[in-house]
């Protein structure tokens, strides 16, 4: 019976780690893709009733200003998730052999 407590405990510790995880992933995911499209739709002109920072009509009036704030988020985003795949590298430690290209395609 104490056994079976354990497992019970031990599997729904790694059922919560992974779920975490997922929803951490996903996040990041989001932040990197929403940050990369928004930025370049503030850049895009489009009719507005003021123009923007850098003389035009753009999607958006605090246009150099919110794209570098969103240019940031994306590169934060893209800093974490690098960071995520080497803590999982290391306490996984899993190992990935990477080929150079040419040397990959020649043996096909």
């Amino acid at each position: 019976m104490e056994k079976n407590k354990k497992s019970l405990k031990f599997i729904l510790k790694i059922i919560v780690k992974s779920t975490f995880l997922v929803i951490y992933v996903i996040f990041l995911g989001g932040l990197i893709m929403g940050g990369i499209s928004s930025g370049i739709m503030t850049l895009i002109p489009d009719q507005a009733s003021k123009p923007c920072y850098l003389g035009y009509y753009a999607h958006c009036s605090f246009t150099p200003f919110s794209t570098l704030i969103l240019f940031a988020m994306t590169v934060i985003g893209t800093i974490l998730l690098i960071k995520l795949i080497k803590y999982l590298k290391r306490k996984h430690k899993m190992t990935i052999e990477s080929k150079p290209l040419l040397k990959a395609l020649i043996k096909k």
